[in-house]
């Protein structure tokens, strides 16, 4: 006879309530029928379980063996349900996600409709945007951050590197020549970032190049970087995910000329949060899972 769940509840019932008359207030069911469920469950395993003197009873060696297995079983099921209920129910509610606008058509082409089909309560909002968000004040629950933060109270997960090359349009290239060098570069005209996004070092990459013969062009996002140097504007340095993506660039110098890593961070605040760590979980994932993507291996 194979046992049923059933079954070991009795077992459960009888351990917690003391007596066949406790047992049956734990079951809500009348005293014979929990003596009826034991004898029946003594003679399917074949051993008695309980010593029985009047009301009060002691476990045999076997009874406390199948004891233990019922409050294993207890236990394991106890977890299942909890790991359901956090991954179905708890998965719910509103999370903003702070990154780069660059970043921004990618994730929601390729992560945002993974997440909506696992977790439909869930709503995952995209701030693109290149002023930092102070996750303290709840500008954000999430941020994906390309310089790794210093603050003690954030939770900080390396996710990714990110490469940055140098990229022109061919019709650009075919009329002022490729250059063969860096230092050809000052003889180019250059698109480079405004002062506001000069802090990290692929965006200023280009700076050591400029030269006061070519006036270059100034910047302020990543888009609009790309959107001249497709046009034939001059030559820019824009991320691999950016560049290699546009069918009118092409690589200048087959080499990557700068790097950062990409952190995603949350205030430690929002650790236990399910809904933080589920989306938190599906970021790193994504972009790991894309690495030569971001790398410029890809191609």
């Amino acid at each position: 006879m194979t046992l049923e769940w059933s079954d070991l509840k009795v077992l459960l019932a009888l351990a917690r309530g003391g007596s066949v008359a406790g047992a049956a207030r734990e079951l809500k069911v009348d005293n014979s029928t929990i003596s009826r469920r034991l004898a029946a469950l003594e003679e399917a395993v074949g051993a008695k379980l309980l010593n029985r003197g009047g009301r009060e009873f002691s476990w045999t060696s076997e009874g406390r063996t199948l004891l233990e297995a019922a409050e294993a079983t207890e236990a394991t099921t106890a977890a299942a349900l909890r790991a359901v209920r956090a991954a179905k129910v708890d998965v719910e509610g509103i999370v903003r996600v702070s990154v780069a606008p660059a970043f921004v058509p990618l994730l929601l082409m390729k992560l945002m409709p993974a997440l909506r089909q696992a977790h439909p309560l869930l709503s995952v909002e995209l701030c693109g945007a290149y002023q930092r968000a102070d996750l303290a004040k709840g500008e954000a629950d999430i941020a994906l951050r390309m310089a790794r933060p210093d603050s003690s109270d954030l939770v900080v997960r390396r996710a990714m590197e990110c490469s940055w090359r140098v990229y022109a349009a061919p019709s650009y290239l075919e009329l002022h020549a490729r250059p063969s060098t860096f230092d050809e570069l000052t003889q180019h005209k250059l698109i480079l970032y405004a002062e506001t996004l000069l802090s990290a070092p692929p965006t200023r990459w280009l700076e050591t190049y400029k030269s006061s013969a070519h006036a270059p062009f100034r910047m302020d996002s990543i888009e609009t970087t790309c959107q001249v140097a497709s046009a034939g504007g001059g030559i820019a340095v824009l991320p691999c995910f950016v560049g290699d993506l546009v069918p009118e660039l092409q690589r200048v110098f087959p080499d990557c000329v700068a790097s950062n890593t990409g952190w995603v961070v949350y205030h430690e605040s929002l650790r236990d949060a399910s809904r933080i760590r589920t989306v938190a979980d599906a970021l790193v994932a994504f972009l790991q899972e894309h690495a030569s993507t971001f790398t410029g291996d890809a191609q």
